[in-house]
């Protein structure tokens, strides 16, 4: 390009310095001829192999221009050349018209190729450019319709958690800005909607007291309940309390009385922490280990604080009083040993009255004196054996309840107790929640 501007420039200047008179070699004299059919060949050798590109394109064009005219300017000099005899330079002349005339044509091929080149691509291009436009056209509907029914969907599950939160934050803002209640079933009372959780109740003395309350109904008395005790021995991560011997057998976990040669009880207590309550009710899931006689061990201790049951004693303040028994039979086919069984039923204490449940985990006629029968739970009312079924006949079983008419702040203690030794006998739980209102 450089090259075609200076040629151009300098034999402007010379034609224009003698357009009066013929052109007299001012502008191109032979070597200087000789030099300019050099330089176009060179740059026709270079337009030849050059690409079709958009940038190339625009040079050949501008190319095409200076060639052009420097056509016209060799044409007039080879004329002047002619009239004065001048062969030398009009042979030249031939040869340089000649290469601008190749140069010329290519520039013109290329041109040619490149707009049709460049017409098919654009062609290409608007095809495929429709085609995707047609694309997306038909997608925007189904996209639109389903991204409206997601957002419809997340709409429904904020509103939902918007309504949950709108009622922990009344119940909670609400109650945390009130004076602390006393008890689970005042905070229910107040404030309907309020979920199980963890609340600040206030003690007999005023102080501040973090407890879980449950608020749906259990024992059929309606909610508002407040629990002092749980344990779940099938969660992996739970243990037996320190004072409790760990059975594991059959995939089954259980707690039950240390090794003893003697009879004995061995209890936990739950404290109260300081809140009254007139009302408990509750589960345990147990286990009959080896030879257990269930209400017969009242044959020889008779007496709250002695093991008068093979079983479980829940109760409640010093001096103990009873809550309820949770009684563990011999056998659920043969002799049960149960104050409820059909085959040779054994009584229990006053204090106990029919505030008890009993079942037998055996189901053969004799027991084992170690096994612990793991295939049938206790105190659950389910797989009854013939001797039993009247125990297991009870309207909140697994589920005991107790109304006591007065309100108390004691904890509550809850025995394992036999009469012999644990190589003969032992009882064993692997569940149990407490609850009081």
């Amino acid at each position: 390009m450089k090259m075609y501007s200076i040629l151009l420039v300098l034999c402007m200047s010379s034609y224009s310095l003698s357009a009066s008179s013929t052109l007299d070699g001012t502008c191109v004299n032979p070597t200087t001829l000789s030099f300019i059919e050099n330089s176009l060949t060179n740059i026709s050798d270079q337009l030849k192999g050059s690409s079709n590109g958009v940038s190339e394109s625009i040079t050949s064009v501008t190319s095409l221009l200076q060639l052009t005219m420097l056509k016209e300017m060799i044409g007039s000099y080879k004329e002047s050349s002619t009239n004065n005899s001048n062969e030398e330079g009009l042979a030249l002349l031939k040869r340089i018209e000649l290469i601008l005339n190749t140069s010329t044509a290519d520039l013109n091929n290329k041109l040619e190729n490149f707009t049709l080149d460049f017409n098919n691509k654009l062609d290409t291009s608007t095809a495929e450019l429709s085609t995707r436009l047609s694309a997306i056209e038909q997608d925007i509907p189904s996209a639109i319709s389903s991204l409206q029914s997601q957002v419809s969907s997340l709409s429904s599950d904020l509103k939902k958690i918007y309504q949950l939160l709108e009622e922990h934050v009344n119940v909670t803002g609400n109650y945390e800005e009130a004076p602390l209640l006393f008890s689970c079933d005042a905070i229910l009372s107040k404030w309907p909607n309020s979920p199980s959780g963890y609340y600040n109740l206030a003690d007999v003395n005023g102080h501040s007291r973090h407890v879980y309350c449950h608020m749906e109904t259990l024992c059929g008395k309606g909610g508002g309940w407040r629990r002092i005790a749980s344990l779940n021995m099938t969660d992996p991560n739970e243990k037996c309390p320190t004072q409790f011997r760990t059975y594991s057998e059959d995939g089954v976990r259980a707690c039950g009385r240390p090794d003893t040669n003697s009879g004995s009880c061995v209890g936990i207590t739950f404290p109260s922490k300081d809140i009254k309550y007139s009302q408990v009710c509750g589960k345990v899931i147990g286990y009959q280990v080896g030879s257990t006689d269930g209400a017969y061990a009242f044959r020889s201790s008779k007496v709250i604080n002695l093991p008068y049951i093979d079983g479980i004693s829940l109760t409640h303040g010093n001096p103990r009083k009873h809550i309820w028994s949770l009684i563990s039979g011999y056998s659920g086919i043969a002799f049960s040993g149960c104050p409820c069984g059909s085959n040779n039923p054994k009584s229990v204490p006053s204090f106990v009255g029919s505030h008890y449940y009993c079942e037998a985990g055996n189901h053969n006629t004799a027991a084992s004196y170690t096994t612990l029968y793991s295939s049938d739970p206790l105190w659950d009312g389910k797989g009854c054996g013939s001797t039993e079924t009247t125990c297991c006949q009870r309207t909140l079983i697994p589920w005991f309840y107790r109304s006591f008419g007065y309100s108390t702040t004691d904890n509550i203690e809850m025995r394992l107790c036999c009469d012999q030794e644990t190589s003969d006998e032992n009882i064993s739980f692997g569940q149990y929640e407490i609850y009081v209102k």
